[in-house]
């Protein structure tokens, strides 16, 4: 187990320690308000590629709804989005899911931006959060955000240290930028299992699950040094 993911794990024990809960989920948040590395604390991740994939965009406590807000912990009816997204979102997802009721805490480094995220949900027979159950969280919410963010930056990233070589850090670049194998290729005159080739050695020396996982890391890490 990773430090990041042992933190991870952490949090999630102290927030089922505080208030009684169904499922509870934590995940990093880049630079660029997208979330990622979701781990849920009852080991259900059949979930994970269909919100990713379809739900994560009309969420409404997707990050960039809270970015600018003073305020890290919000209620069920307290999302962002249009009225259309939050029913499609509930109707679509949420209720099959079998979760009624939910808490979102986010987690902030030292100058107020989103790095993390802690949903905490709850059954329809379990009821929703009471209103000491919210201060209390709310109370917990700059704990969890200096655990988080401490872990953070211990780790700094891999992806910026000197076990890269010359060529995987040209082809990061490029996966920085967003493009696929086929344009690096080109890009860079290379053949394309040179180009996976890399790619897969980049997420091997980061620690990172995806392409994704790694440009968050990387700004993860300019955020934070």
């Amino acid at each position: 187990m990773t430090p990041v993911e042992e933190v991870k794990r952490q949090i999630l024990a102290a927030s089922r320690a505080i208030v009684p809960v169904a499922r509870g989920c934590i995940y990093g948040v880049g630079l660029d308000l997208v979330p990622f590395g979701h781990l849920p604390d009852d080991g259900e991740t059949r979930w994970i590629p269909l919100y990713r994939d379809r739900y994560a965009a009309i969420d409404p406590f997707h990050p960039r709804y809270f970015a600018n807000h003073r305020d890290s912990v919000f209620c069920t009816n307290r999302g962002g989005g249009s009225a259309a997204q939050q029913q499609a979102y509930v109707q679509g997802f949420r209720r099959p899911m079998g979760m009624a009721f939910k808490t979102e805490i986010f987690l902030r480094d030292r100058n107020g931006r989103i790095i993390g995220g802690l949903r905490l949900s709850r059954t329809l027979d379990m009821g929703d959060f009471r209103e000491w159950e919210v201060e209390a969280l709310r109370a917990m919410q700059p704990v969890f955000s200096s655990a988080w963010l401490a872990t953070l930056t211990e780790a700094r990233a891999p992806c910026t240290s000197a076990s890269l070589t010359a060529r995987e850090k040209e082809v990061l670049q490029f996966m920085l930028e967003g493009a696929t194998n086929k344009r690096i290729c080109l890009e860079l005159d290379l053949a394309l299992p040179t180009v996976k080739c890399h790619v897969k050695n980049i997420l091997r020396k980061t620690g990172a699950s995806s392409r994704s996982q790694v440009v968050a890391q990387y700004y993860q890490a300019q955020m934070l040094g």
